[in-house]
């Protein structure tokens, strides 16, 4: 259409009211508002053809102003979100979200203007579709005009909450296998399995530390066998879940204790000497004897032998340690039960 412009420009001269300037003058704003025409119909056939593009884009598109006012919303998101866009139409929506996602929202927007970058982010928003809130995976990217000044905000979210509802579940399910691999079903403490890990994790630690010292206990609930034949198998449960229990509250935080089988336990005790470890093993075994299990009505008196190693020369891995603690035991249980006995070696 240039060329028809600059002719219009030049037929406006002084001739203008001449027949024939007049005449061609009409003739040249003919061809110029039919070449303008066709243009328009051209530009309203592109950009119908961009919206019906959009509209066929499966996730939820929005394009904002500068004031995150929303001028254009595909049937996705209308969707999506359970608002038209005729609702949503030059609004920043804050009328159909609740106050707390719409700051959040609008701080966002303003914070990506200002960055002048691209964003990827989790966020929370109501669905008025679901009639619930919902979790989406939206990506936002700034545009400017020639300017530098803020223009339009290209939005995309896509709701991902099933996903994270089924990534959650996977967790969980990952999480009960791995604590049915490593904990023992009745007294709900470690198993012999997660015991020994940890008593290698322990020896390493104390390895790298020269002045460290750590003790290994193995404790054994004192004729048990007794109290399954005269009171039964339900009792002899209710016997090795009391004793984990009054184990558990004579713990640090940092200590271990692990079921390793019937009625032995064994316990790490971090950054404890054997003296520290023997006082420890006499105020457990005293709260053994003085708190009985009451069955029935009925207290039933528990005893208690343990034997303590502290790790050190001359042992090579923990389970020499829990060996040596292991032998002490059975020395206790020689001498008559109910008793604290030391590992020969390491006595410090």
């Amino acid at each position: 259409m240039g060329p028809i412009l600059e002719k219009l420009k030049f037929l406006l001269g002084d001739k203008i009211f001449s027949d024939e300037h007049w005449r061609a003058f009409l003739d040249e704003v003919g061809r110029y508002s039919e070449a303008a025409e066709q243009e328009a119909r051209s530009l309203r056939g592109s950009s119908e053809v961009l919206l019906a593009i959009i509209d066929l884009i499966p996730v939820a598109f929005a394009v904002k102003d500068q004031e995150s006012r929303i001028f254009l919303m595909n049937r996705a998101a209308e969707e999506q979100f359970g608002l038209s866009f005729e609702q949503l139409r030059g609004t920043d929506a804050s009328q159909f979200f609740p106050p707390e996602q719409m700051e959040q929202f609008l701080a966002k927007d303003r914070s990506i203007f200002e960055s002048r970058r691209s964003v990827e982010y989790e966020e929370t928003y109501w669905s008025a579709a679901k009639q619930s809130n919902r979790i989406g995976q939206t990506f936002k990217r700034p545009m400017y005009d020639t300017n530098g000044d803020p223009q339009y905000l290209v939005c995309v979210t896509i709701d991902i909450t099933e996903q994270k509802i089924a990534q959650n579940k996977l967790a969980e399910s990952e999480k009960k296998l791995q604590t049915l691999a490593t904990t023992d079903f009745l007294t709900e403490l470690p198993n012999r399995r997660e015991f020994t890990d940890r008593l290698a994790d322990e020896f390493h630690r104390v390895q790298r530390f020269a002045d460290q010292r750590s003790s290994v206990l193995m404790l054994d609930l004192d004729l048990f066998k007794r109290i399954n034949d005269t009171h039964g198998h339900a009792t002899g449960d209710a016997v090795l879940k009391h004793f984990g229990q009054l184990v558990r509250n004579t713990l640090r935080k940092i200590d271990m204790v692990g079921r390793m089988g019937g009625e032995e336990f064994a316990i790490i005790l971090p950054g404890t000497d054997m003296a520290g470890a023997r006082i420890f093993a006499e105020r457990l075994r005293e709260a053994v004897a003085n708190t009985p299990l009451v069955q029935d009505g009925q207290p039933i008196v528990l005893t208690v032998s343990i034997g303590i190693a502290t790790m050190g020369p001359p042992d090579s891995n923990g389970e020499e340690t829990l060996l040596r603690s292991d032998e002490a035991l059975y020395r206790a249980k020689e001498k008559g039960r109910n008793r604290v006995e030391l590992a020969e070696g390491l006595k410090h």
